[in-house]
């Protein structure tokens, strides 16, 4: 077989080689390697703290202080009192894959420090202005080396205090394409507030403060165990509601905290699994969980829980991801099984046991006589502010003032189950229109009091009444931000709300947004924000609820537009206003939502695109009865 003939390299317009068309393989320089790394490493301001506070750890720092300015963007500076490096340290420091961690291939499967790649420092004095100024307890001076955009400076003393301070300014000054995908200061800042808490619940024994922009966003003293660490970092409204999980196998111990069934929320934003102390993502394990509350949750609730396994590192592979959060375990399946079962138990363990006592149940009413009751209970906010009033001040109750919504003749035509009820909840001024001018009439039944189901001319249709009214809420406040027309309603005492740091730093990021439409929300200090007033439509949803549906509104989905994020701020914020599955509503009520229905163009889905109706004609009816082919 004859040899092919060598081809000679041509040079390009660009400089670089090629042989006719085909570009030659070259060793990268150390700069573009380090770029190239930094791009699996430093993805946002976050992962570089992340890698920092690791370090401190690994240095056995028990304070540690974290300050940033501009979310990261400007400057991150986290100083601690570990050991500290030598100036031969320091040499070290930014040179790709120098660690103090490992030495061998067989320490490489027994990992037990955070860091170990020797990857981060050298990634982020690549793409940054980084400085190490550290100080060792036997040492009288300290040293510090300088790195601007992965080029090193000499070491040079320095004084300072014992351990480390490392400086990363103007992040991502020589990538600006990488910086432009970075997030607002306030959405950068959450996201950091989240990496400081997931560390923090695998080292109870450190206390720590982070500061942005001068103010304190977090701050936590060692703690006297996990369950204080817990409480100091979600805030007391879990007091009282954490169920102890612990179960052992060979070689592993599980330990950690559920949230009882009534603290599950409306996302799995609060659910922490910590390996080795080392937070980790694992979607079997997580499952194992859900597997565990099968049965003590309601649909589409997600339970809060807090799990931490001790193993053998030799019997997990953390070298998967470059963010070590993801891993594999050697015996998944007996895992598995370990954490449904100590989940599973814990719960049934934690039910309250002995005689149930019931309130008395009333009578049951038809649906005519439900509707005639006089002595239904105070239905709206207003009501009830009043009949409080009264009970303070020892005087009856005043009358409210809220006008009839419906003051006009019902023109429908009711069936049966379309009669309205005592204890429905009411309706509002602004979520529900004065008047329906539509000559038509309905012919209607509410079935189980969560469907609609209404005769029309070419058979009927089955209305999801939730869905319906989650499209007009959404659809009546987006016209009225587009007039500038949103009203607030002032909250007669701010509701208070104690979140996580990364949670209130996220809801205090939409302040703006959240403003236009109606709902302030204000830093109420510590830990908690404050509710002060709630758009119209919304006014009979509750405080929490909206709250959830902020923090609901995933950053991870959050589009660049302001638009897009008002929308899907809004979308969050009618499903939680919206009347429930098992709600009555009146005749009234029913027909305001059925015209609506038949006037809006967008009603036939809700805001996050489920189907509001589907319809059954004539034609398929007469085939399920056999009367047609």
């Amino acid at each position: 077989m004859q040899a092919a003939a060598a081809e000679v390299p041509v040079e390009n317009e660009s400089g670089s080689e090629s042989r006719r068309g085909c570009l030659v393989i070259r060793i990268l320089s150390p700069d573009v390697a380090n770029r190239i790394a930094a791009g699996e490493v430093v993805e946002r301001p976050a992962s570089v703290v992340k890698e920092l506070l690791e370090n401190s750890l690994d240095a056995e720092a028990t304070r540690v202080l974290i300050e940033i300015e501009e979310g990261g963007k400007r400057l991150i500076r986290v100083t601690d009192d570990g050991c500290g490096l030598t100036a031969d340290d320091l040499a070290l420091a930014f040179v790709a894959h120098a660690t103090s961690k490992i030495a061998s291939v067989e320490e490489l499967f027994e990992v037990q420090s955070f860091g170990f790649r020797g990857e981060a420092l050298a990634s982020i004095g690549s793409v940054s202005r980084a400085s190490i100024l550290s100080r060792r307890a036997d040492e009288t001076l300290g040293h510090q080396v300088r790195c601007e955009g992965g080029s090193l400076s000499p070491v040079e003393k320095a004084g300072g205090p014992r351990g480390t301070v490392v400086e990363i300014r103007d992040l991502f000054f020589n990538t600006p394409a990488r910086r432009k995908f970075l997030k607002s200061d306030g959405a950068e800042i959450a996201r950091i507030s989240e990496a400081v808490l997931r560390v923090l619940l695998g080292r109870e024994d450190l206390a720590l403060e982070l500061k942005h922009n001068g103010r304190r966003v977090l701050r936590v003293d060692r703690a006297e165990s996990f369950e204080a660490r817990l409480l100091e970092l979600f805030g007391q409204d879990l007091a009282g509601k954490l169920i102890p999980v612990r179960a052992e196998a060979e070689g592993i111990c599980l330990d950690g905290f559920l949230a009882a069934p009534d603290a599950a929320r409306g996302n799995a934003q609060r659910q922490y699994l910590l390996l080795n102390e080392r937070f980790i993502r694992d979607r079997s394990l997580q499952h194992a969980v859900s597997r565990g509350y099968e049965g003590f949750l309601l649909p589409r609730r997600y339970p809060v829980w807090f799990l931490r396994l001790d193993m053998d590192p030799a019997s997990v592979d953390v070298n998967v991801h470059p963010m070590k959060t993801e891993v594999r375990f050697r015996e998944k399946n007996r895992l598995f099984a370990l954490v449904q079962r100590a989940c599973r138990t814990a719960l049934e363990a934690s039910r309250p046991s002995g005689t149930l006592h019931l309130k008395p149940e009333a009578p049951y009413r038809s649906p005519s006589s439900r509707s005639s009751s006089s002595s239904a209970a105070p239905a709206t906010r207003r009501e009830r502010v009043a009949e409080m009033e009264a009970g303070l001040f020892g005087s009856e109750p005043a009358p409210a003032q809220r006008p009839e919504v419906f003051d006009e003749p019902s023109t429908t035509t009711p069936m049966r189950g379309g009669a309205s009820s005592a204890k429905r909840r009411s309706c509002r001024d602004g979520a529900w229109p004065r008047h329906v001018e539509d000559p038509e009439s309905f012919r209607f039944v509410q079935m189980h009091d969560s469907y609609l189901v209404v005769e029309d001319a070419l058979g009927f249709h089955v209305v999801d009444q939730h869905a319906l009214h989650e499209r007009m809420l959404f659809e009546n406040l987006a016209q009225r931000m587009e007039k500038g027309e949103v009203a607030s309603q002032e909250l007669l005492i701010p509701w208070v709300r104690e979140l996580s740091a990364s949670e209130k730093q996220r809801v205090l990021a939409a302040e703006a947004e959240l403003d236009a439409m109606g709902l302030r929300i204000r830093d109420f200090g510590g830990q908690a924000v404050a509710v002060e007033a709630v758009p119209l439509e919304f006014g009979d949803a509750s405080p929490d609820g909206l709250i959830d549906a902020v923090l609901a509104a995933d950053e991870e989905r959050v589009e660049e537009s302001f638009s897009s994020l008002r929308r899907r701020l809004l979308a969050a914020m009618a499903c939680r206003a919206a009347v429930k599955f098992g709600q009555s509503l009146s005749d009234r009520e029913i027909r305001v939502l059925l015209a609506w229905e038949r006037e809006s163009p967008q009603s036939a889905a809700c805001p996050h695109g489920r189907p509001t109706r589907v319809r059954i004609g004539l034609e398929e009816l007469e085939r399920l009865f056999l009367r047609k082919d």
